[in-house]
C-alpha cells in the first residue's frame, strides 16, 4: 500500500518520483521504490511543489511544468517568466499557484486553468526573487530576494504590505529561503551559517542559531521544534522556546540538501541522491526505516499524498462528462492576461526510454517502472 510519494528535482534536469510503501502491515515493514522519472525540462530543476491533485516543477530553463498526479501525466507548461523560476508554492486551499523568478517577478495562477491572475513584475524592485512562502492561513506570504529584503504580501487584497531591510547583515549572508512553522506563529530565515527564528506576534527575533557549517533544508518538525541539515552531513534539532539543542546526528558525509515531514515520517535527501525515510520520536533522534540511492544530484524535494482507485475513477468520470476543472477564485483581482498556449498533453515516458537520453558518463541505474494507474493494496 502506497503511503505517499516523494518528488525529487535533480541537477541533471530530471524530475523523479519515489513511492514510500507499506509492504507488511503486521510488522510495519516499509520500502522506497522508484515510480517514475521525467525529462521534460531542458536544464537543472530548481523547485517542485505538490497539491492533492497536481505536481509542478520549475527549472533554470524558465518554464513551469504541470503534472496531473491522479492521471499520471504532464498536462501544461507555463511560460510566464524570463528568468530562472526559483520557487513554487500552492496556497493552502490549493486554488492558486505562486511562482517567483530571478527576473524579479512574482506570478499567481489559477489552479486548473493555469491562467495568470496577478503579477508583481518588480516585486523586489527589480532584483531577483529567491523564495516565497505562503502562511498556513493563506492570507499572506513572505518573500526574500537578492536585494536582501523580506517582503510581506497581502493575498486577500492582492498587494504588498510592508518591507524589512536586512542589508545591514553584510555580503556574507545570502537570502535564499523562508520557512513557516506548521501553525504560522513563527518563521525561519536561513542565512548561510546562521538560522534566525522570528515571531509573528512580536515581529522580532526569538532565537538565533549559529552553526559552523552552511545550513540547508530547514524545516519545522512542530511549532516549537526546528530542524536543519549541514554541509558536512549532520542533522540538528532545536527547541526554539527553550532555546536549546534537542538532538543532533550524522547521516552522511555530504551535504544534507532537503528535508520534509509527512505526519510521523521524516524525509531526508543528501545531495548525492541518498533518500531516507525516518520515523520521528518525541524529543529523541529519529529512527531510520528505509532508504534508496538514486545516483543523481538532488536540488529540491516535495511530496504527494497517495491516490486511491476511487480518485482515478472520479477523475475519469469528470473527463468523460466534460466538467470544467477551473477552481473558483478566492484571491485577488484578475488581470486581463493569460499564459501562453500549453504543450500538448502527453503521458510521461518510462524510465527505459529515458535512459537513452541520459549522459553515458552518469551511468544511471534507475529502476524501470513507467507511469501507471496500478495501486498495490
Amino acid at each position: 500500500m502506497d503511503i505517499f510519494e516523494i518528488i525529487i528535482g535533480s541537477y541533471e534536469s530530471f524530475v523523479i518520483g519515489v513511492k514510500f510503501r507499506l509492504i507488511n502491515e503486521k510488522c510495519k515493514e516499509v520500502e522506497l521504490v522508484q515510480s517514475f522519472n521525467d525529462h521534460v525540462h531542458q536544464a537543472s530543476i530548481r523547485a517542485v511543489a505538490c497539491s492533492s491533485k497536481y505536481m509542478v516543477s520549475s527549472s533554470t530553463d524558465e518554464t513551469v511544468e504541470v503534472y496531473n498526479m491522479v492521471k499520471r501525466c504532464h498536462i501544461h507548461t507555463i511560460l510566464q517568466h524570463s528568468g530562472t523560476v526559483t520557487s513554487l508554492s500552492f496556497t493552502p486551499d490549493e486554488s492558486h499557484l505562486i511562482s517567483t523568478s530571478e527576473d524579479g517577478s512574482i506570478a499567481i495562477y489559477e489552479t486548473g486553468s493555469w491562467k495568470l491572475k496577478k503579477l508583481w513584475d518588480k516585486a523586489h524592485k527589480g532584483s531577483g526573487v529567491s523564495c516565497l512562502a505562503v502562511h498556513p492561513s493563506g492570507k499572506l506570504a513572505l518573500s526574500v530576494g537578492k536585494d536582501k529584503t523580506l517582503r510581506t504580501w497581502n493575498l486577500v487584497k492582492g498587494r504588498p504590505a510592508y518591507t524589512t531591510n536586512h542589508s545591514s547583515l553584510g555580503a556574507y549572508y545570502f537570502f535564499e529561503k523562508i520557512i513557516w512553522s506548521p501553525i504560522g506563529q513563527y518563521y525561519a530565515l536561513p542565512l548561510n551559517t546562521k538560522l534566525i527564528i522570528y515571531s509573528v506576534e512580536t515581529a522580532g527575533i526569538i532565537f538565533n542559531i549559529e552553526c559552523d557549517q552552511k545550513i540547508h533544508g530547514t524545516i519545522f518538525l512542530s511549532e516549537n521544534l526546528v530542524c536543519f541539515g549541514t554541509e558536512n552531513g549532520f542533522l540538528k534539532c532545536y527547541d526554539i522556546i527553550k532555546k536549546e539543542k534537542i538532538w543532533d546526528m550524522k547521516i552522511g558525509d555530504i551535504r544534507v540538501k532537503c528535508l520534509s515531514k509527512v505526519d510521523e515520517w521524516f524525509i531526508t535527501a543528501l545531495s548525492d541522491g541518498h533518500i531516507t525515510v525516518w520515523e520521528l520520536k518525541p524529543n529523541k533522534k529519529p529512527v531510520e526505516r528505509c532508504s534508496i540511492f538514486l545516483d543523481c544530484r538532488v536540488t529540491c524535494m516535495a511530496y504527494s499524498t497517495s491516490h486511491s482507485k476511487q480518485d482515478i475513477k472520479n477523475e475519469s468520470e469528470e473527463e468523460c462528462e466534460g466538467k470544467d476543472e477551473i477552481l473558483e477564485s478566492k484571491i485577488i483581482v484578475n488581470l486581463n492576461s493569460e499564459t501562453p498556449k500549453s504543450k500538448l498533453k502527453r503521458k510521461i515516458q518510462s524510465n527505459s526510454s529515458k535512459k537513452k537520453m541520459m549522459k553515458s558518463s552518469l551511468k544511471r541505474t534507475y529502476i524501470s517502472q513507467s507511469w501507471n494507474l496500478m495501486y498495490t493494496n
